[in-house]
């Protein structure tokens, strides 16, 4: 309990003594002021504003009960008179004995019931003009008058659906018109009043205007609006103003969740406040009428209540204003001749303390800086700064005494320091230092100089630097140094010279001249930078970008560098220079094979063989990869290049030994002559690689001499090849079909599918001349897959109709799988596709695709078999020949190349062979076919050793797909013919 007062006293404390003594006397005495002379005002007007806004809200709620509180019961009463009239009505005899005829009568008696009710309901409710429309309706809601079994409409049928869930005699509710407008409508239930049994319904919809008139009855203030709710569907049915045209809309969310509420507490009239859409507050009264779901509102917006109170709030503002400018003024005229008096003092005191010299104490607690402070304040810390102004005098000079000492003291320590820093800089520095005198004798000389010189700092110190280090660079030293004495200007220079290991040092040297305080030059002092690290570095950078970096020969820059050189050079007349450009044949597969270390291996050793084939003067350089060039100037003749060729071959056809293997490969080695064959070095560098892909493809292992051929036979490629490339898309190739014969039976069972190329200005182009174009630029893959497509939609056609067994070969070129990975998985999904069976097709291949291993052709193959698809072996026998992968692989059938059929007739040799194929296919499950049957001679032999398939000119040569169905099926391509024509024909005639 006493730490409650404590606190207060500590709050007051820090209020009054701390936080108001920070604000000048006048400024408070201003606010005192205007607080006493406002604080009345504003608490009575206050009270005031808020006590006439309750009772205007009071009044209004009175008002507004009593006004629904009239409406309700006036809406009630004319519910009731039209309630009164329809039970005259339904009580008649008459209607009831009209409802049973219409129900139980003869079709007579249902006729004259109906119009009997149409008459009642003239008479009863014709002149009544609220009355909107008027239905009797038998106890299916069906319409009994003169239309018999009318259709009622939508709302009427939903506001008589809603009657009979209540199951009550009389039922008032409300619809929408499909226009956006409420009808209101009565259904008084007819019961037999002997039975009591409900024989049908009277319908009949009020004008809303019958009732809206009630509300002009009602007096209301400005900004009132009163209205009918529907509970059931939440929607206004009837409006004071415009009955309708303004029902059907939905009332504010606000309301409906008010009267909601209220409704859970019991109460049948209420009172509530709500906000609307925009945010502004509303006030209603509402009312429930008696048996129905309506609800008489009347909402009026607080604002509009509130007007007269903000009229007196208004007034009350204004006279707080002309309070506030009036204390203002007595606030200002009273403080001011308080406070004027010591300001004026507190200036005085503030000038005689600057004047004494004193100084702010930055220490100083919180709250004693001036401009922090009332008057009163200020004026006590300005007497406290004259006090101190004495004592901080003698403290400063004091203090001025204390420091002189201390600079020169510090000063000193400094200069020490420095000169320590110095020393062991120019000691440590790996730069070599060494001060000369006007004589050029050194005075001085560091660590590094010692080192680099390889001598001790005696031996160095009092000799010039002709006597150490020496050289014939060191009297040029000596001129610099003489130069920089004379002329006072700085020099740098590279020093060369000998070691005392011989070995050569540079060092980048910066002479730098001392001159005294009259000016006189008196030394010089040589920093040097040694540069023998950098030269090796350059160096290597010089032959890693000139020699190869396996082989240890000039590359690829350093020989066009060496080619130019040579072919610059003057030469006698008649003397030339070769140019041989070598290429290592079968290098990929040992590479492959034995992996690239191995293939590594091989490069060092073949390159040091082609070296020791040429003269020291020549120039030998891998271009990369398996490339090798070699660079003969000053030829005398041709008889020592072919000789230098022949050798390069031998050497390297000889065997390699790398590690526990053996491996051979050959070279092919393409030679030209400068000036002769070209004096462009480019044009001449083409005819060596022309020269040596002649030799590549006669057969490897041999050298050839660059003739003008090649280039005519090099542009005839290269313009081949660009037609090659819009032959495709301009659909100049045909398929042609060769027939393949069963020997047993001689029919015609299968066909291989051969491209032939049809140009349009060179005619027809062997594939001989253009399949190698085709796999060179990679237009093999396109190209195949357009053959494969064709072949399978011929398949198709002939399937059908001819041979159901029908059987097409497509040759698979080596360079489609190793350039398309999905290439089997492509033709597979194709054939799928089409809805053609594997076994309509057959994939030929040769013998060195089985043998590399880097196609993976395990999983492609597979592929094939796992489609039905047939393969093939071609040219069997001319490849390695290897029988391991007639075991390994699933092959369907052998061909027999045709150069083993050729000399069938008088080659006993080529017939032991062909024999033997036979047997060794027929043993492991294969089926054969020979290729390059050409004469009868060759079938019957082949027949005769169990041949199974025959191909070849003596059946057909490869001709289009019209020719070879009259070739295989004579009779039934004529037939095919015969009805196409009578099928054109009529239609024609049509």
């Amino acid at each position: 309990m006493n730490s409650i007062p404590r606190l207060l006293r500590h709050a007051f404390d820090y209020l009054s003594q701390d936080l108001l003594r920070r604000v000048e006397i006048r400024y408070r005495l201003i606010a005192a002021f205007i607080l006493l002379a406002l604080l009345p005002i504003f608490i009575s007007g206050c009270i005031a504003y808020v006590k006439s806004v309750a009772a205007i809200k009071e009044n209004a709620e009175i008002f507004s009960k009593e006004v629904v509180k009239q409406v309700s019961r006036n809406i009630e009463l004319r519910m009731q008179q039209i309630e009164t009239e329809s039970s005259l009505l339904v009580l008649s005899d008459r209607v009831q004995g009209a409802l049973a005829k219409a129900a139980s009568g003869s079709a007579k008696e249902q006729s004259e019931a109906r119009l009997d009710m149409a008459r009642l309901l003239l008479e009863h409710f014709g002149s009544v003009d609220y009355i909107d429309q008027k239905y009797l309706l038998d106890k299916n809601n069906r319409i009994l008058d003169t239309q018999a079994f009318a259709q009622l409409p939508r709302g009427v049928t939903s506001l008589v659906g809603r009657a009979q869930d209540r199951h009550e005699r009389t039922y008032w509710g409300s619809y929408g018109n499909g226009v956006g407008q409420q009808n209101l409508g009565m259904v008084r239930a007819i019961v037999d009043k002997n039975s009591n049994e409900q024989l049908g319904n009277l319908v009949l919809i009020v004008r809303p205007e019958y009732f809206s008139t009630i509300f002009n009855d009602v007096a209301t203030g400005s900004g009132t609006q009163i209205y009918i709710l529907d509970a059931s569907g939440n929607k206004v049915i009837i409006r004071a103003d415009d009955a309708s045209a303004n029902t059907g809309a939905m009332p504010e969310p606000g309301l409906i969740e008010s009267i909601a509420h209220n409704a859970a507490s019991g109460e049948a009239r209420s009172f509530a406040a709500f906000a609307g859409k925009s945010g502004e507050r509303y006030l209603a009264a509402y009312a429930r009428i008696p048996g129905t779901t309506w609800i008489v509102v009347s909402t009026i917006a607080e604002k509009k209540l509130t007007v007269e109170a903000q009229a007196v709030r208004n007034q009350i503002v204004l006279v707080g204003i002309s309070g506030l400018l009036l204390s203002i003024f007595l606030a200002y005229f009273i403080s001011h001749s308080i406070s004027a008096p010591l300001r004026e003092l507190a200036r005085k005191v503030h000038d005689t303390g600057d004047d004494a010299g004193a100084q702010v104490d930055d220490g100083a607690p919180a709250g004693t800086v001036a401009g922090a402070q009332d008057e009163l304040g200020r004026l006590a810390q300005r007497f406290e700064r004259m006090r101190e102004a004495i004592r901080q005098k003698i403290q400063k000079i004091s203090e001025i005494n204390a420091s002189l000492e201390q600079a020169v003291t510090e000063r000193m320590a400094e200069l020490a320091a420095r000169e320590r820093e110095s020393r062991t800089l120019i000691e440590n520095s790996p730069d070599t230092i060494a001060r000369y005198d006007r004589e050029s004798r050194r005075i001085y000389a560091n660590p590094a100089f010692c080192a680099l010189a390889k001598c001790s700092l005696a031996e160095a110190l009092g000799k010039r630097p002709s006597e150490l280090p020496g050289g014939p660079n060191a009297l040029i030293y000596e001129k610099i140094i003489s130069d920089v004495v004379s002329s006072g200007k700085s020099a740098q220079f590279e020093l060369r010279w000998a070691g005392k290991d011989g070995k050569e040092q540079c060092s980048h040297i910066r002479i730098t001249p001392e001159v005294d305080r009259s000016g006189n030059v008196t030394s010089v002092l040589a920093v040097g930078r040694d540069l023998s690290d950098r030269m090796a570095f350059e160096a290597t950078i010089w032959k890693q970008a000139n020699f190869d970096a396996l082989t240890g020969l000039p590359n690829r820059q350093m020989f066009h560098d060496r080619l130019v050189q040579e072919a610059g050079k003057p030469g006698r007349p008649g003397q030339r220079m070769a140019l041989m450009l070598i290429d290592l044949d079968c290098f990929k597969e040992v590479n492959d094979t034995l992996g690239h270390d191995m293939g590594d291996i091989l490069l060092i050793e073949a390159s040091k063989r082609i070296s020791s084939c040429v003269r020291q003067s020549d120039t030998v350089a891998r271009l990369g990869g398996d490339e090798f060039t070699v660079i003969l100037p000053n030829l005398d003749d041709t008889e020592s290049i072919e000789r230098i060729a022949k050798t390069i071959n031998g050497k390297l056809a000889e065997p390699f030994r790398l590690g526990a293997d053996e491996a051979f490969i050959s070279a092919s080695v393409g030679v030209t002559f400068y000036p002769d064959d070209a004096s462009d070095l480019d044009v001449l560098f083409k005819n060596a690689d022309q020269a040596m892909y002649a030799a590549k493809n006669a057969g490897r292992n041999r050298f050839s001499y660059f003739t003008p051929d090649m280039q005519v036979e090099a542009e005839r490629r290269l313009r081949l090849t660009s037609d090659l490339r819009i032959a495709l898309p301009g659909k100049q190739f045909q398929v042609c079909y060769q027939p393949i014969v069963d020997l047993a039976t001689g029919q015609i069972c299968k066909a291989e599918a051969l491209i032939r190329w049809l140009h349009p200005e060179r005619g027809t182009i062997s594939p001989l001349d253009f399949i190698s174009l085709a796999e060179d630029t990679g237009l093999i893959v396109p190209i195949g897959d357009w053959v494969f497509r064709q072949a399978v939609q011929q398949a198709r056609q002939w399937r059908g109709q001819f041979h159901p067994s029908f059987q097409i070969s497509v040759n698979m070129s080596p360079v489609q799988v190793r350039q398309d990975s999905l290439l089997c998985a492509r033709w597979s999904d194709y054939l799928a596709r089409e809805g053609m069976p594997g076994q309509s097709v057959a994939v030929e291949i040769t013998e060195g695709l089985l043998l590399q291993a880097e196609s993976k052709i395990d999983e492609k193959l597979l592929t094939f078999r796992r489609a039905g698809i047939g393969i093939s072996i071609d040219d069997f026998g001319t490849g390695y020949s290897s029988l391991a992968y007639l075991k390994r692989f699933d092959i369907d059938y052998l061909k027999i190349d045709r150069s083993f059929v050729q000399n069938l007739s008088v080659d006993e040799d080529n017939q032991a062979l062909c024999e033997a194929m036979v047997v060794l296919a027929h043993k492991l499950g294969l089926k054969v076919i020979a290729e390059g049957v050409e004469t009868a001679e060759q079938r019957d032999f082949l027949k005769a050793v169990g041949c199974d398939f025959a191909q070849g000119f003596l059946y057909s040569m490869p001709v289009p797909p019209d020719e070879f169905e009259l070739l295989a099926w004579p009779r039934l391509a004529e037939r095919a013919a015969d009805a196409q024509g009578s099928m054109a024909v009529s239609s024609n005639a049509q």
